[in-house]
């Protein structure tokens, strides 16, 4: 299981033209699932943010962002009986981030929690778009509501976007795009990528570009790239990503309420031989040593040896959430 995801519930229904080498649908027939993959059910990680180690820490730690739902979608309809137990959870850790992606816009007013407000201080809301279309549709829905935190994902961009109308909106903190991987084939374009680059510097928006994808092009000439790793490595090289600094969160203790300061959160440390080509890192919350990688040196941002350190001596705790709630 991956310790950067979220996983409620597995299956989904191919929504628009970016869906159609849907990752989900691809990695299930490689890893044999006998599931149809949209058929859409609960997974045993409900209470992945909730479960604690031996010592009676959190296993996510405070400052962790989680993704929530990469291989379904938050607002699908038939999760509907399901989604107040993950609000109710996402309640109990204010001192993790959660980011939700979808590209059911339409509905995800109706379905945001009671208390909602103007959104919670460690959640973030982004769609997907994929082309010009999916962005105009989604966009004016998506600036109406409310959010402390809002971002845009692009994956798999198969097409051009003008991103303006979102960017001077001053509503975006970032925004992430892959080309189409997996089983797709669809191209990405360099010159795509420049505008949005050139765009997201002018309104000093963070633009970061994951993957490139199978297929890149550029002057014309198709680059064909199969291995993950190297569209990382590639995408890096672009030199097309802009940071201008990660938002603000208020995150608070799940126990008390106070807002934790940042000797009370996870520390990013990074995979010294991976993580320094990664336009990611910037806005990453660092290695997990979850055992991919093997012999695994860990040093700061600035490359300096160190080791991983999730909650600060002073701070671990062996009291349940039972005696708090």
């Amino acid at each position: 299981m991956n310790p950067r995801t979220w996983n409620l519930w597995h299956g989904c229904r191919k929504y628009s033209e970016g869906c159609e080498n849907c990752y989900m649908f691809y990695m299930d027939g490689v890893r044999g699932v006998q599931t149809d993959p949209e058929e859409v059910y609960r997974t045993k990680s409900t209470n992945m943010p909730l479960e604690k180690d031996r010592s009676g820490r959190f296993k996510t730690p405070p400052g962790f962002m989680l993704t929530i739902n990469m291989t379904s979608d938050t607002f699908i309809e038939e999760a509907d009986e399901w989604r107040d137990e993950m609000w109710s959870i996402i309640r109990k850790r204010p001192d993790v981030i959660f980011l939700i992606l979808t590209k059911r816009v339409a509905r995800m007013r109706d379905n945001l929690p009671e208390d909602w407000g103007e959104g919670y201080e460690n959640v973030i809301l982004s769609i997907t778009c994929e082309n010009q279309r999916t962005f105009d549709e989604r966009w004016p829905i998506f600036k109406d509501i409310p959010a402390r935190h809002k971002q845009m994902n692009l994956a798999p961009l198969i097409g051009p976007i003008d991103l303006t109308p979102a960017l001077s909106s001053g509503q975006i903190e970032q925004v992430s795009l892959s080309g189409e991987g997996f089983g797709g084939m669809r191209p990405c374009h360099h010159e795509w990528l420049v505008r949005m680059s050139e765009d997201c510097e002018k309104y000093r928006v963070n633009f970061i570009i994951n993957l490139i994808g199978n297929v890149y092009v550029t002057d014309g000439k198709e680059e064909v790239t199969k291995s993950m790793y190297e569209q990382c490595l590639k995408a890096y090289r672009l030199g097309l990503s802009r940071f201008f600094g990660n938002p603000h969160y208020v995150l608070r203790s799940p126990l008390d309420g106070h807002e934790l300061s940042e000797k009370e959160i996870m520390q990013p440390v990074y995979n010294k031989d991976r993580c320094f080509q990664c336009t990611s890192m910037p806005v990453c919350t660092g290695c997990f040593d979850c055992g991919q990688c093997k012999n695994v040196v860990l040093v700061d941002a600035e490359g300096n040896p160190t080791e991983l350190k999730l909650y600060p001596p002073e701070k671990r705790s062996t009291k349940s959430l039972d005696d708090f709630f």
